[in-house]
């Protein structure tokens, strides 16, 4: 089972820890989105976050590194065809310098393992100067709910690494402290303007 299989399963049938993540991630996206902003969302999934941020701008482009990803956005997405759903790579985007007000990487930085710094430093490459990276992962408390829900929906585990979580597919998932996200956030050159804390998950809003 592909992390975007597992992903999906959760969305469909979350618990309630990742009901209340996932309705802050909603409340969050709807205060700082500007309307009429271009926004670029990285590993848009089946497009779930998008449906959120369509209401308050048309200018949206999704990407996936996933296929399936990839169409499951386009079908769930059909009543908004103005909106772009690419097949790309997070660590090469296809876009010019400067080019989105806002960049949205939701629940998704946490699998990208050793190149998150590249995948920052391309979204801070096309961000605009007044533009803003938002980007939420799992907290440190997160590891106990993880590894239920993994269980639960029988993600093909290969190993545990501390609270680091290594899948079948070469897929993995991490979660971070505050002083982790820092530091990240530092190497890839970022101005901190925010990182708040919300149960077992992580929002960040970020500047170049």
């Amino acid at each position: 089972m592909k992390n975007v299989d597992y992903w999906e399963r959760l969305i469909d049938n979350p618990p309630e820890s990742y009901k209340r993540w996932f309705e802050t991630e909603k409340e969050y996206l709807i205060k700082n989105i500007k309307k009429n902003s271009k926004v670029l969302d990285i590993g848009c999934g089946n497009g779930r976050i998008i449906k959120i941020i369509a209401p308050m701008t048309n200018n949206i482009v999704g990407i996936d590194n996933e296929r399936k990803a990839v169409n499951d956005s386009k079908n769930n997405l059909k009543n908004y065809p103005q909106i772009r759903i690419l097949l790309s790579d997070s660590k090469k985007l296809p876009f010019e310098d400067d080019s989105f007000d806002f960049v949205v990487c939701m629940a998704t930085l946490v699998n990208f393992g050793k190149y998150k710094i590249e995948a920052l430093n391309e979204m801070r490459r096309v961000i605009k100067k007044e533009g803003y990276i938002i980007i939420d992962v799992f907290s440190d408390d997160a590891f106990d709910e993880r590894i239920k829900i993994y269980k639960k929906f029988k993600a093909p585990i290969k190993q545990i690494n501390g609270t680091t979580v290594i899948f079948e597919d070469t897929g993995i998932s991490e979660q971070f402290t505050k002083e982790q996200l820092i530091d990240i956030f530092n190497q890839a050159k970022l101005r901190i303007i925010e990182i708040k804390k919300w149960g077992i998950a992580y929002l960040c809003k970020l500047q170049k």
